[in-house]
């Protein structure tokens, strides 16, 4: 959320990239004694791979290893970016083939989802053995994010997602430029009155609901529910009476032309980063963009409205940075991790990208340099991403089409979130 410089990012992986270099060091993920392969003043590459698809996040990322560099010649970081809908397959393969990169960058329902496949470093060795004291500074929720029994696998950059909105479209349609929907049913309502129709075709969406991959949009209106897509042990609760009725109104929208068809992971960006809805609740990443192409006096933030209980919960995601079990520069990797969660270069960092800065220490700092900030860090006083659980990608699986074919028309709402619902539990119970 921030009023910065900003860039893109979407670097396609050339197959030759896939193939590990070769540095010295410690085996089987131990830190290697004296200082790892780096030591004598050996030369050690860290393999370095980050999904993004915007050259903003690419530059912030590339600013970070300069400086790294020039504090440690003896240690190559060799990065390699690539897009978001391409990442996850493309790291998987790597895993699968033993050429893992040694720090690499995260999703949110990736970590948690993958976990306990034992691919990654517990970071807790290192943490200790440094008596780092950013991990005391980082706010809870951001550590506990990347927990999983006792270990820690991951260190979020995280980005909230609370309501966002364009001033100068509220004021086009009569609305308050400076005042945010009260009520969820008010999001709804203003959806209708700020959507602009001309020929018959919408060309400025009331609000930006994706309509393929679609979950995040979501799961950001049902979290004002207080409800949930799995419960605790990752059973599909995405077709609640709640959820049933929530989606009911989103297709309601979307037939009604206050939505308009865009894919979460479209390379060029959603309707509301390209002008084109006057609401979202998009990254906080992705309105940086927004910001510096029209001014961050036409954005405005708001916490999401509150819900039946009374509570403001806005969706937390981000990108975790990781460490491969199998690394042979553990020692260089941990360094280079220690590094970007600097405070200075954590700040410099998410001041170029929209991430919001982990650690405390930063916040005050953070927000004075832009007020709008404020919100972002409220927002994490009450901010929830997917719960860890080993069967987040079969709910979400289903989830997506589900939601896609209640768009599409395909079936009624009510009956492909049931039905999509009990194929996600028949597959967790026959274990596929």
């Amino acid at each position: 959320m921030k009023r910065f410089k900003v860039a893109p990012l979407a670097l396609l992986l050339s197959s030759s990239l896939l193939f590990a270099a070769c540095s010295a060091g410690g085996q089987d993920g131990k830190p290697a004694a004296g200082g790892g392969s780096a030591a004598g003043g050996k030369q050690a590459t860290v393999k370095f791979w980050y999904p993004s698809n915007d050259d903003q996040t690419t530059n912030a990322a590339k600013k970070v290893i300069d400086g790294f560099q020039k504090e440690n010649p003896n240690i190559k970081i060799e990065l390699t970016t690539i897009p978001w809908k391409d990442y996850f397959q493309k790291l998987s393969v790597a895993y699968s083939g033993g050429i893992a990169p040694d720090v690499h960058g995260l999703g949110f329902g990736q970590l948690i989802s993958t976990v306990d496949q034992d691919k990654y470093m517990d970071l807790n060795r290192f943490i200790k053995a440094d008596s780092w004291q950013g991990k005391d500074d980082m706010f809870p929720s951001v550590m506990k994010a990347g927990e999983w029994n006792g270990g820690q696998y991951g260190i979020l950059m995280p980005e909230v997602r609370p309501l966002e909105w364009r001033k100068d479209f509220f004021k086009e349609a009569g609305l308050d430029p400076d005042k945010a929907p009260a009520t969820l049913d008010e999001i709804f309502d203003y959806a209708e009155k700020l959507k602009v129709v001309k020929d018959g075709k919408t060309v400025r969406a009331g609000i930006d609901i994706q309509t393929g991959n679609g979950e995040q949009s979501y799961f950001s209106l049902l979290l004002m529910l207080g409800k949930d897509i799995y419960d605790d042990k990752g059973s599909p609760t995405f077709d609640s009476p709640e959820s049933i009725e929530l989606v009911e109104k989103m297709v309601k929208l979307y037939k009604s032309g206050a939505i308009i068809a865009a894919n979460q992971q479209q390379l060029n960006g959603t309707p509301f980063q390209n002008s084109l809805a006057a609401m979202s609740f998009s990254s906080s990443p992705s309105v940086s963009i927004l910001q510096k192409a029209v001014g961050a006096d036409k954005v405005g933030w708001s916490l999401p409205p509150k819900g039946p209980t009374g509570k403001q919960t806005s969706l937390m995601l981000g990108t975790f940075l990781s460490m491969s079990k199998s690394s042979k520069a553990p020692d260089e990797s941990w360094k280079f991790i220690k590094y970007w969660f600097d405070q200075k270069n954590i700040y410099d960092f998410c001041v170029e990208t929209g991430f919001v800065p982990p650690l405390k220490s930063v916040k005050d700092k953070y927000v004075k340099a832009a007020p709008e900030n404020a919100v972002v860090f409220k927002a994490m006083d009450d901010a929830r991403g997917y719960g860890a659980s080993k069967y987040w990608d079969v709910n979400i699986k289903y989830l997506r089409i589900a939601l896609e074919e209640g768009y599409n028309g395909l079936k009624p709402v009510a009956q492909a979130l049931k039905e999509n619902a009990q194929k996600a539990r028949d597959e967790i119970k026959n274990g596929k």
